[in-house]
């Protein structure tokens, strides 16, 4: 570069380097906040973000702290302890025959002095039961064939007991229907063809709709009710799973959108629910004023914590907060007594918290303008949180308040988690017709399993085109 050899030259050289200087800056204040941004994304983990545990490190953990605990099974757990029945199936006597004497012994004498019980498996067996259709004839000369039941539809078929068996693998154990083939024939010796387990499928699927209703029905009438959503893969296309549950029902549906639109179809409950809907922050759900709402607490936490990862003290005053109220209310099962005085304590810090953060802001550079024309300008992530926080505090802070609200949404996330172990055992849906029959079959199953209930003597029921199935279900 030449030097100048004017003071006007001068000028136009510091002008030009101070805008040189300008330029580089802004890039580096870019290239920092991309940096900033790719770090984050990097070290999101189940504590700090939605994330699974299973994609954690193994020194990963969930967002709600646990008190240390033993190894092995805790006071008050029932354990699954094999006992023995009062009769048994089948009796071996162990006898001596000969006494030291050399004598014989009776083997039908003695005492029982102790038992000894094996559970083991016979080698299964398909029962096959034959109906013949007689033909008689009348001293008057008329013939009369016997009544063939309206079940039987084909000279050979398979009976309830073997629908409910591959209904199960399929929906429950998440087995492809390759695979129930391959284990019906190790198993019994027959090669069952994968177009009856899929046949096997839309029976169950048609035979339990009104159980379906009856389901929608309760959680519509519970105090509680969870939801939640998860994609899944339909054909080629993403598709999403709802749930709504409760302790004692779970009901699923599938839909082409995740948003509002998903809720406002005749699938949905959402729109029907009058007490509390426990969900995430997501903005949908707040669509919906006929309920009361409460938010997934742990969601929070995992934010402040990524949040708290990245310096922002105020995250850990929060995070502090909450799990005081948590510890306060029992775990969320008690009303804090002075609530009102914590929730304008709550206000306060998330106030201060914005102050902070925004300052931060306001002393960087500012951002690149963006061509950006509809929606509101971007806040960021933290202040986006931190409004949340503010807006939807009765949500947040429900748990502390009404005995009834949980601390979680953990019991929608464990109703909804079968789908992903079903897509990575058996892959996606190839159509949307199976993909609604799993969601009613998972359902019911689940429903099933919450009221203790024997899984496949219900689906044996169902199943059973004899007679209309009524589900033992106290709604």
């Amino acid at each position: 570069m030449e030097l100048p050899k004017t003071i006007e030259s001068c000028h136009v050289l510091i002008k030009n380097l101070l805008a040189i200087i300008e330029h580089q800056q802004r890039q580096t204040d870019e290239l920092r906040s991309r940096v900033l941004e790719l770090e984050t994304r990097l070290s999101q983990n189940s504590r700090n973000s939605s994330r699974p545990p299973s994609t954690d490190q193994p020194k990963g953990k969930p967002g709600i702290p646990k008190e240390p605990k033993e190894r092995g099974g805790q006071k008050g757990h029932s354990g699954n302890t094999l006992r023995k029945v009062d009769q048994a199936d089948d009796t071996v006597r162990l006898t001596t025959p000969l006494c030291d004497c050399g004598a014989p012994l009776d083997e039908n004498s003695g005492e029982i002095e102790q038992t000894y019980q094996v559970f083991d498996l016979p080698q299964p067996k398909l029962k096959v039961t034959e109906y013949q259709r007689i033909r008689q004839r009348c001293t008057c000369g008329r013939e009369h064939l016997g009544v063939l039941p309206t079940w039987i539809k084909a000279p050979v078929q398979y009976g309830s007991g073997v629908r409910a068996l591959t209904v199960l693998l399929n929906n429950s154990c998440q087995l492809s229907y390759e695979k129930i083939s391959t284990l019906f024939k190790d198993l019994f010796g027959y090669d069952l063809n994968e177009s009856t387990a899929i046949s096997n499928n839309e029976i169950a699927y048609e035979r339990l709709g009104a159980t379906e209703e009856r389901i929608k029905n309760a959680l519509i009438e519970s105090q509680v009710t969870h939801f939640d959503e998860s994609g899944m893969k339909v054909g080629t296309a993403l598709h999403w799973l709802h749930v709504a549950g409760s302790a004692l029902f779970t009901y699923l549906f599938v839909s082409k959108k995740r948003g509002s639109k998903a809720h406002q179809d005749d699938a949905s409950i959402l729109a029907r629910i009058k007490n509390w809907a426990v969900h995430d922050c997501y903005g949908t759900y707040f669509k919906f004023k006929n309920c009361r709402h409460a938010l997934c607490i742990p969601h929070i936490l995992r934010e402040l914590q990524a949040q708290f990862e990245q310096g922002k003290l105020w995250a850990a005053e929060l995070q502090k907060f909450l799990l005081e109220l948590y510890k306060q209310s029992e775990k969320g099962t008690k009303t804090v007594a002075d609530i009102a005085t914590q929730k304008q304590k709550w206000l306060e810090l998330c106030q201060e918290a914005i102050q902070t953060e925004e300052l931060i802001v306001a002393q960087k550079s500012p951002p690149p303008e963006q061509n950006k024309k509809r929606g509101r300008k971007a806040r960021g992530k933290a202040l986006s949180l931190l409004d949340r926080l503010v807006e939807h505090r009765d949500a947040v802070l429900a748990f502390a308040e009404y005995e009834v609200v949980p601390f979680s949404n953990n019991q929608a996330e464990r109703d909804i988690r079968p789908i992903k172990t079903k897509q990575k055992v058996a892959g996606c849906f190839r159509t949307l017709n199976g993909a609604q029959q799993y969601a009613r079959i998972q359902g019911f199953i689940s429903t099933c399993r919450k009221h203790q209930l024997n899984v496949f003597n219900e689906l044996r029921a169902a199943c059973d085109t004899r007679s209309l199935y009524v589900a033992p279900f106290g709604c």
